[in-house]
């Protein structure tokens, strides 16, 4: 594709991009919510509430909504036994989707920067990669606490490219939702959508529509058609 000829880096989400973390994440929810004598949510239900962080995941899966209001005092409580859960480690760190090894591979091999961006806390970031034979092929890891706002603000994005010395036109993104998109659209890069992640509710094709991604892909290794050869990748 023509607009790819002049890419330089692409970043990819974790969550729902590069790795089932679902089910862990429903552990965490209902161990935490079980804190406060709630019953567990499902997997469908945390699913929704998955994409613009920890702390908003803690408020939506508190009071089982997307924006209800929460009391601050028992935010803050909510926000502490989840710490303590995420501490404990006793969730599953996920499952990589498909070919995602392979994917990040043939990106590395472009001759093109990678990283991972996402808004899960670094350190819980690293948690999850470990061992999964990630983290040896990103140069770089932006989590949810390395820049001033999460995503959709284009800050995660902003702060990767002057990590990697590269121009955000020269970018791009590679998410499951809207937080990604726009979070790209308003750094001034290009984004993909692939449909493996959750998007709050919202259908992909409209999120799509509204932030002008340049593509949408059924699994990441859909991803390798749409990149420049080789020898155009730094054209």
């Amino acid at each position: 594709m023509k607009r790819f000829e002049n890419l330089k880096a692409v970043l990819f989400d974790l969550d729902g991009t590069l790795v089932n973390t679902l089910p862990g994440l429903t552990e965490l929810v209902n161990q935490m919510r079980s804190d406060f004598d709630k019953p567990p949510l499902s997997e469908e239900k945390v699913g929704k509430y998955i994409g613009k962080g920890m702390f908003v995941l803690v408020r939506r899966a508190m009071t089982d909504s997307m924006d209800e209001p929460f009391p601050e005092e028992m935010f803050n409580l909510a926000v502490k036994s989840m710490a303590r859960h995420v501490e404990a480690g006793r969730y599953s760190k996920g499952v990589l989707y498909p070919d995602t090894i392979e994917t990040i591979k043939y990106v590395k091999n472009l001759g093109l920067k990678t990283a991972i961006v996402t808004n899960k806390p670094y350190q819980m970031t690293l948690d999850t990669l470990a061992g999964k034979g990630l983290l040896e092929l990103v140069d770089l890891v932006v989590g949810g606490d390395s820049a001033a706002r999460p995503k959709p603000y284009p800050d995660p994005l902003v702060y990767a490219c002057e990590k990697l010395g590269v121009a955000p036109e020269e970018v791009l993104m590679v998410g499951d939702s809207g937080n990604d998109s726009s979070a790209a659209k308003q750094a001034g890069a290009q984004s993909i959508l692939v449909r493996t992640g959750w998007s709050e509710g919202v259908p992909l094709d409209e999120i799509a529509k509204r932030d002008e991604a340049a593509a949408m892909i059924d699994h990441l290794s859909d991803l390798q058609a749409l990149l420049p050869a080789k020898e155009g990748a730094h054209a």
